[in-house]
């Protein structure tokens, strides 16, 4: 690699930058974005969940509300208008009420469009957990959580009868300028009704072949957004490595998420949706993938009552 590479790097402590990246032109990009209006995302009702079914809710960007078995969960939740100089281009898709009450909320990794301070604090609580990845407790023990639990790599942490799991992803933790220990996860989140699979934030990896033999995956909620330039692939995924990480992981339903809440690279704001659709459709498998817009909510129901979760 390249003096100049490394020097990009360096400042930015990011995998994805190479000796092309331009910091000033990619800041610029992004304050670019900050001078349009943030368009409301219409108010539904909260979604019916059943004994047997699944609910997911996309929020915006990586925050999604997942019901299941009697249990609210919230991932990587990001509420705050603006970040930095990147302002939301869709206000949060809350339901009807506002949150429900929240058991667990979960946190991928500490990059601040995962993990918002501000948004931790204001969370309504009621005996919630946070669930973290590793050496991210101090960013949010003083939000108001029941507890704070850690999980690295394979571990799991069981409430009320759901048991999440951490799983290895292929991204970075670092949160800021300097270089630290921050981890990053994605989740596996298994109970009677069912298993989903929450990434946060990850490029494609092998991985996901492994993930889809050991485990009987129902829902997979992948993110298909921030993959331009090229060089930002080796952190996230587009819309290709998307399917074909739902492929890998056997997964029965694709939700799409991280697409056009904020501006963080250059591809369009709505080519991701529209070509995660054209794949689905050339797949013939449209009906397995539910492309949520803001606030939007699906609910997903097993086809079979009973499956080993993990073989």
């Amino acid at each position: 690699m390249s003096s100049s590479a490394n020097r990009r790097r360096l400042l930015t402590q990011s995998p994805g930058v190479d000796a092309e990246f331009s910091v000033t032109r990619y800041l610029a990009h992004l304050a670019r974005s900050g001078f349009g209006a943030t368009r409301a995302a219409p108010a539904r009702p909260r979604l019916a969940v059943g004994a047997g079914d699944i609910g997911v809710t996309f929020i915006g960007h990586a925050t999604v509300l997942v019901e299941m078995d009697g249990v609210t969960l919230l991932t990587d939740p990001v509420l705050s208008q603006r970040l930095f100089v990147i302002k939301r281009l869709v206000a949060p898709g809350l339901p009807e009420g506002g949150l429900p009450d929240l058991d667990v909320v979960l946190v991928s990794h500490g990059h601040h469009d995962h993990l918002d301070v501000p948004t931790h604090r204001g969370l309504a609580k009621r005996a919630t957990v946070a669930v973290v990845a590793r050496n991210l407790t101090d960013l949010v023990e003083r939000a108001g959580y029941e507890r704070v639990v850690e999980l690295d790599w394979e571990q799991r942490y069981e409430h009320k009868g759901i048991a999440i799991r951490a799983l290895e992803v292929n991204h970075w933790g670092t949160r800021g300028l300097l270089g630290d220990r921050r981890g990053y996860t994605g989740f596996l989140i298994e109970g009677p009704s069912g298993t989903v699979f929450f990434p946060g934030d990850t490029a494609y990896t092998p991985l996901f072949r492994q993930y889809g033999e050991r485990f009987s995956i129902d829902v997979a909620i992948l993110p298909i957004g921030a993959y331009r330039p090229d060089s930002f692939r080796r952190v996230h995924m587009n819309p290709e490595d998307a399917w074909q990480a739902f492929v890998d992981l056997k997964a029965r339903h694709l939700v799409p998420i991280h697409w056009g809440t904020f501006v963080l690279s250059y591809e369009p704001v709505d080519e991701p949706p529209t070509w995660i659709h054209t794949l689905a459709a050339a797949a013939g498998r449209e009906s397995d993938l539910a492309l949520l817009q803001h606030g939007e909510g699906r609910v997903f129901s097993r086809a079979v009552a009973t499956r080993t979760a993990e073989r």
